[in-house]
């Protein structure tokens, strides 16, 4: 093969995850307007929080292994690797058996089964292709790995806006849901039959899983408290939001934290993800190009985040008006909080990379509970009064504050 042939290989690879993430991106921002204007903020409300679930329980879940597990399997032989997915997923199987007993023992005394089993289905299928997508891409699989997301999140939501708008009744929150369901297992039968030739029958047991989970989990614990806390400031001013002003305005709040929050996905798979393994090369050579790549990737995810939150909220104050919910309109403000929040969130983040090429994973997980702790007493403090604008200000504060916290930290332990 010629360097040639490579070098167009990795760039063919290289377009396909980036059209399959940007389609991705599209349409779950589609989805979302789709329910704001077609069946309601409520419903957008729920399905937020339904989201929200799906991304907290599994990382609860997982305990961090899967991380631990796929870092590992890059360099073991696939019958390792099979052996190691065998005793993780049957560690797995207890857990979720244990939550699903739990669950819907008491969706049956609240009377709400049908709706609870549909979301522990989700929150299952996004634990498992979620560990899917992590694997692959360490086993050097990148292009199954994102076909595979993309079916399990965006081209279920396609089929569904598609066919809601050709009959209208499909406009509800559990026929929405089963969709999602659908595209979750479709993801798993894609897996299933790209390794049906991995050895999955000859891999032997080994250790018993309690052996191995408490060997893995006590490397995984600094990581699994790390995704905890990232997770769980993401995703609890919505929940909060509910708490204090009920589903409708919850709605509002799932719409404009979904723009940032896909803002802040291309900036970070486009930008900080590709420019991080540099950080770490320059930290191993030990030379003075460190800090210049710092600067430079901090300035070019900051210059890029401002321009997509001025060109976004241009954008949706134009398409606005063709979503026909004044209600929304007249929240137009708490987007440019949000789009504000996403900027600083931005670097926030690059600063994380420094911690990150420095194996510094504690200062990580410090600054993080410092964000979380900040966001959730702003939230509380500044929603009673100020309703979606102090849980947009929330974002600002926090996040504001750790870029203040990590600055000291960088320039007091590292730099």
């Amino acid at each position: 093969m010629t360097l040639d042939t490579v070098r167009s290989s990795r760039t063919l690879t290289s377009l396909t995850i980036m059209g399959l993430r940007g389609l991705t991106l599209v349409a779950k921002f589609a989805l979302t307007l789709f329910i704001a204007k077609f069946i309601g903020l409520d419903t957008l409300g729920v399905y937020g929080l339904v989201a929200g679930a799906a991304v907290i329980f599994p990382i609860i879940a997982g305990f961090g292994l899967i991380r631990i597990v796929s870092r590992n399997a890059v360099t073991q032989q696939l019958d390792e690797v099979t052996r190691v997915l065998r005793l993780y997923w049957g560690v797995q199987a207890a857990i979720y058996g244990f939550i699903s007993f739990i669950s819907l023992g008491i969706s049956i005394y609240l009377h709400q089964l049908v709706l609870a089993s549909i979301v522990l289905a989700i929150v299952f299928l996004e634990h498992v292709n979620g560990d899917l997508f992590v694997l692959l891409n360490h086993l050097l699989r990148p292009c199954l790995a994102n076909v595979l997301m993309f079916f399990r999140s965006a081209a279920w939501i396609c089929a569904y806006m598609t066919l809601a708008l050709i009959f209208p009744s499909l406009c509800d929150l559990n026929v929405l849901l089963t969709f999602w369901i659908g595209g979750g297992l479709l993801a798993i039968a894609g897996f299933i039959l790209a390794t049906r030739d991995w050895p999955w029958l000859s891999a032997a047991s080994g250790a018993g899983r309690r052996g191995w989970f408490l060997q893995y989990f006590k490397t995984s614990r600094i990581l699994y408290a790390n995704d905890i806390v990232n997770t769980v400031a993401q995703y609890t001013d919505r929940y909060l939001v509910s708490l204090f002003m009920g589903l409708k305005f919850t709605g509002v709040y799932v719409l404009f934290w979904s723009i940032g929050n896909a803002l802040s996905n291309l900036v970070d798979t486009g930008i900080i993800q590709v420019s991080g393994p540099k950080l770490i090369n320059a930290h191993v050579r030990q030379d003075r190009s460190y800090w210049a790549v710092f600067r430079f990737m901090l300035v070019q995810a900051v210059a890029i985040s401002i321009v997509l939150a001025i060109a976004t909220a241009v954008l949706v104050k134009i398409a606005l008006p063709y979503l026909d919910r004044p209600f929304v309109a007249d929240w137009m403000p708490v987007l440019w909080l949000v789009l504000l929040g996403f900027v600083l969130r931005m670097a926030y983040e690059v600063q994380g990379t420094v911690f990150y090429s420095h194996y510094k994973d504690s200062f990580t997980l410090l600054s993080g509970l410092f964000v979380i702790v900040l966001s959730i007493l702003a939230n509380v403090i500044l929603i009673p009064p100020f309703a979606l604008d102090g849980a947009a200000s929330a974002i600002i504060i926090s996040y504001g504050a750790g870029i203040i916290a990590r600055y000291v930290m960088i320039t007091s332990h590292i730099r």
